[in-house]
């Protein structure tokens, strides 16, 4: 079978999306078939250029290609006689983060492109043979203010069997794109309030640097350096395996988050608890508070105090990491079934 895979992608920077897909490239040509990924570059400018780069995509002919499988905006609005839509998130900043914080503004311009994008979502999405999601968070969005149903169809996590515990560190790790949304300036600001000796490693590249130099100057004047690694690069996998393995627990601490995240998973996989907070959205669908990680308020004290309490309390803290990888394993996310239903 011929398959094109559309997706959209900005410059330099490489997230659990971008890995996804990747993932299912290979896992296609693995069973025999023909897979091109194409990779729309996402503009910084969320006026014109963005209008420009729907029209370029809507122009694209695949119909060379016995099926196209599209995944974040606006790679859907691509016209096919079998388009499938396997759907990270839409563009939110016109949806529940409008006139919000992290979200366009409804002036004029806003407005209007609020108008746009969500037109051409109910068009677009509505004509697809098949529409799934990758987390009930985004098929609620998107029933929600778009009218249009959808099926969950839940990420496997490429090699997972590889993660495995090594021992409770004294450490809780953060691996994941450095960004404003995901929040890793609460986790720098948290360690100020810690009371116990738990330190934080924070892994990822940052694609801003003002938000870079923000996270290190709150290192540098509270004197944190002794609390907080920062690694400013893209970590292999077996380094991010290894650190996994050997920390106390995790965090993913997204705004909004529209799936439980890859770090999440990799950290169930791992045997480590997750400290997430209580408007993170998709992490409600994997984590159960108390029993595999800790739901928190989203502010850095709380945080802190969640830091301390797993530090502090090992045996509880081993007993959460257990019950999250035999919660993951029983949920039984396999690339096989994952295939079979976007192929159908």
């Amino acid at each position: 079978m011929k398959i094109a895979l559309l997706n959209t992608m900005t410059p330099f920077v490489r997230g659990g999306a971008e890995i996804l897909v990747d993932d299912l490239q290979y896992e296609l040509r693995k069973r025999g078939h023909h897979v091109v990924l194409f990779k729309i570059p996402f503009p910084y400018d969320y006026t014109l250029p963005l209008m420009n780069t729907m029209l370029a995509i809507k122009s694209m002919n695949l119909g060379d290609y016995d099926q196209v499988i599209c995944f974040k905006f606006p790679s859907f609005v691509v016209k096919h006689k079998k388009k499938t839509l396997w759907m990270f998130h839409q563009f939110r900043q016109v949806y529940e983060l409008y006139d919000h914080e992290y979200g366009m503004s409804s002036d004029g311009i806003g407005a209007a492109i609020k108008e746009v994008i969500t037109s051409n979502d109910f068009n677009e999405i509505g004509e697809a043979h098949s529409v799934f999601t990758n987390a009930s968070e985004v098929s609620n969005r998107l029933k929600k203010y778009n009218g249009l149903n959808s099926t969950v169809l839940t990420p496997p996590l490429k090699n997972w069997e590889l993660y495995h515990n090594l021992e409770y560190g004294d450490y809780i790790y953060y691996p994941s794109r450095v960004t404003d949304i995901k929040r890793q300036h609460l986790a720098v600001e948290a360690m100020r309030y810690v009371k116990s000796d738990v330190k934080l490693i924070i892994d990822g590249v940052c694609g801003g640097e003002d938000y870079e130099n923000n996270i290190m100057d709150t290192i540098k004047r509270y004197k944190l350096e002794n609390k907080i690694e920062r690694n400013n690069r893209w970590v292999t996998d077996d380094e991010k395996i290894e650190k996994m393995g050997k920390s106390l627990a995790c965090l993913y601490l997204a705004y909004k988050e529209d799936s439980c995240g890859f770090t999440s998973m990799e950290a169930f996989y791992s045997a480590k608890p997750v400290i997430s907070f209580t408007d993170s959205g998709g992490t409600y669908e994997l984590i159960e508070h108390n029993r595999t990680g800790i739901f928190t308020e989203p502010n850095a004290i709380n945080l802190a105090k969640a830091m301390d309490e797993l530090y502090l309390d090992r045996k509880n803290t081993e007993k959460m990491g257990k019950a999250a990888r035999d919660e993951i394993i029983k949920r039984d996310i396999t690339w096989d079934e994952t295939i079979r239903r976007l192929l159908l």
